[in-house]
């Protein structure tokens, strides 16, 4: 028993030399630190050929950005912002993404774990009886042997083995699960810019339509004024039943397309409860109107580094440094694994003798293991790594590449459509002063009530045209904001 005292003591230290060259791990989540001065430090340093390398994110042993979600509050809407935190609140694949967060961290503490040393404990009770007819390799023995019982009682055996870290296995194996967390926390950010953008789009899409049956309400109740004076004046004998029939027809025709309006809106309503994962049935949208003022950009142009935030980029970058990481790690693999192995228990043929001094047992060894030849797999498995961390450099191009275009496009189109509205109110203006002319002239006998539907017609048109143009710019700043990663 002092011998089991002895090595179990001898795992111990080794267990804490271990924890003490590895510095522990961040909140969950975080990354894995090297302290300094440590022997064996682990330099997963990208080459400078490595596209990731060359993008100003987050650095290995550096926490990822937390996606801001603060720029859609700049709309000063309290009920969108009540909609997308329901949205991240309630979404099934919100916490299917937080699920798979937890699964990866928790492959971080069974990482952990193989720098612990390994204890098991059992009871083994076995009988055996040896035949009398068992071959013996005995020159002339007698057929028959005397029968042969063995009977064996072992307890509470513990078997204990720890691998000794000599070549930062295991510890490159905790730093590539660690990485595989943040490029999963990364995962997670992406859902939760993308449902906040989807929401807002969406909302932004249903006070479009709001506005625009607005601007057809307006136009209703317009002409069914007028309607009203037609058919007094065709009654009196003033004009004749063509205008009646004109107005009532072009009356008829916006109603139509109110009713158009109505069923889009519905469809729109339906898609932002599914989007903020309530019930379609009990949801729904008070009336309201497209914002008076927009979040401005602060910036003429989109630089490389106003991206880092996007949490896209962001999983790319992770995604190289765990393949960097994971190159470091099957490197070690060439390397001897060496185990301290042992096991001590009491063993006895007998019940009764268990607690007898003399019945102690005990085991102790290492044991070291060096691959001589596997067909060259350590080999490939590291060129297979590397190979895997030149694809995702390439991969980081094309995803910045495709960041740029959208948070390009976005502002351009911006600035195009802040000219477009002013060219579109002043229009809207001189079509109302023109359809103001024509009703005086018509009033007068000077000109045909066809010439004032005309006129009111391209009033309606460039009204709905103008609440258009406005609700394409506020998609524009929510596409611009999921583009910059969520705040200007």
């Amino acid at each position: 028993m002092k011998h089991l005292v002895c090595f179990l003591s001898v795992l111990i230290g080794f267990s804490e030399t271990a924890f003490a060259q590895t510095a522990p791990l961040n909140a969950p989540g975080g990354a894995v630190t090297v302290q300094p001065g440590t022997t064996g430090e682990v330099q997963s340093t990208p080459s400078t050929t490595n596209p990731v390398a060359l993008f100003a994110a987050p650095r290995f042993g550096e926490p990822a950005p937390v996606v801001s979600l603060e720029g859609f509050r700049r709309f000063n809407d309290p009920l969108l912002n009540t909609y997308i935190e329901q949205g991240l609140s309630n979404s099934p694949n919100g916490r299917a993404a937080l699920s798979r967060l937890e699964e990866a961290r928790i492959r971080v503490r069974v990482a952990q774990s193989f720098l612990s040393p390994s204890l098991r404990s059992s009871i083994l009770i076995t009988s055996q009886s040896l035949s009398e007819h068992r071959p013996l390799s005995i020159p002339n023995a007698p057929d028959l042997l005397p029968r042969f019982q063995l009977n064996t009682f072992q307890v509470l055996p513990i078997d204990a083995s720890y691998e000794l870290d000599l070549f930062r296995r295991i510890r490159n194996s905790i730093t590539v699960a660690d990485l595989q967390v943040q490029s999963t926390d990364a995962d997670y950010q992406i859902f939760r810019l993308s449902l906040a953008s989807d929401i807002a789009r969406t909302y932004w899409l249903v006070r479009g339509n709001d506005a625009e049956q607005a601007a057809f309400r307006r136009n209703i109740q317009s002409r069914d004024t007028t309607l009203s004076i037609l058919r007094e004046r065709f009654r009196v004998g003033l004009i004749s039943q063509i205008d009646v029939q004109r107005a009532e027809t072009d009356y008829a025709g916006l109603q139509v397309a109110l009713r158009g309006l109505a069923r889009a809106r519905v469809e729109l309503v339906n898609g932002l409860a599914q989007l903020c994962a309530d019930e379609t049935g009990q949801f729904a949208v008070p009336v309201g109107a497209l914002p008076e003022s927009l979040p401005a950009y602060p910036y003429t142009q989109i630089e490389a580094a106003q991206l880092a935030r996007r949490p896209d980029l962001v999983q790319v970058v992770r995604q190289g440094q765990v393949a960097d990481a994971q190159a470091v790690q099957q490197q070690s693999s060439i390397y001897p694994r060496v185990n301290l192995v042992g096991q001590a228990g009491v063993l006895s043929g007998r019940i009764g003798s268990w607690f007898v001094p003399g019945s102690a047992t005990y085991l102790v060894g290492i044991n070291a293991s060096v691959p001589l030849y596997e067909g060259h797999r350590a080999r490939q498995n590291i060129a297979l790594a590397k190979q895997q961390a030149q694809t995702i450099g390439q991969t980081y191009r094309q995803t910045l590449q495709l960041a740029r275009r959208d948070a390009e496009t976005a502002l351009d189109n911006l600035g195009i459509l802040r000219e477009q509205i002013e060219l579109q109110q002043q229009t809207l203006t001189l079509a109302r002063r023109t359809e103001y002319y024509n009703r005086q002239l018509y009033v007068k006998g000077l000109s045909t009530y066809l010439e004032v539907l005309d006129a009111q017609r391209t009033v309606l048109a460039n009204e709905q045209q103008l609440v258009q143009i406005r609700s394409q710019e506020v998609q524009y700043v929510v596409a611009l904001l999921r583009a910059v990663g969520g705040e200007f």
